[in-house]
């Protein structure tokens, strides 16, 4: 065999080799892959954004819906959050000045989520400021409210539903409370709401507890 043929055939191989090296991933049949990218992106530029689910446990079940276990450790608290639904988690400096006076947003959704830049967030939110309890009251002053502790802390639960110029049967329900000098809103809006979907909620709320 030729020097020449030799070199040849060796090219080959290395340039096959490469191109298995290069494949990317596929995501599993029947994984949503939006889903999987909020999930597996990169933590915030904090650094302290972690995902925690139990091997080996069974998720808990509430309205249809599994969920799994989600530490947020830049404010040091832990919820079961829907499993498949999209989620993202912004920290002060990517909120910016899009929403003053906000340090920490959850927000999570079974539909694609829009931009900060927009009114509507997502179905249910979790945020965190230094706001007043009087001042973030404020926007539901139109709700009953009640109280009622989150987390072991006591709180405020603002509920009922919306017909105005500006949405038809939407239901709202807030729970509003302070730790550690920080105000806290988890809110869950939604049109045409069910007890089912509520029920959702009401355990995501139920599970949140903070860090000793």
């Amino acid at each position: 065999m030729s020097k020449k043929l030799l070199v040849f055939l060796m090219a080959g191989v290395l340039v096959l080799g490469g191109a298995g090296c290069a494949e990317e991933p596929t995501t599993p049949a029947g994984e949503n892959q939006n889903v999987n990218q909020n999930i597996n992106e990169e933590p915030s530029s904090s650094g302290q954004e972690t995902i925690a689910q139990g091997e080996g446990e069974e998720p808990s079940e509430t309205g249809g819906v599994k969920f799994a276990s989600y530490a947020n450790k830049s404010v040091g608290y832990t919820i079961d959050r829907p499993e498949g639904w999209y989620w993202r988690h912004y920290i002060q400096k990517e909120i910016g000045e899009t929403h003053p006076g906000i340090e920490d947003y959850f927000i999570t959704d079974p539909n694609p989520l829009p931009r900060l830049e927009t009114e509507y967030l997502g179905r249910m939110v979790i945020e965190v400021s230094k706001k007043s309890l009087d001042e973030i009251a404020a926007n539901v002053s139109d709700l009953t409210s009640s109280d009622t502790t989150v987390g072991g802390v006591e709180a405020k639960k603002f509920e009922g539903t919306r017909d105005n110029e500006m949405v038809k049967n939407q239901k709202v329900i807030a729970y509003h409370f302070q730790k550690d000098g920080r105000t806290f809103r988890i809110v869950y809006t939604k049109l045409n709401s069910t007890s089912e979907e509520e029920a959702v909620f009401e355990h995501l709320a139920s599970s949140l507890t903070f860090a000793k």
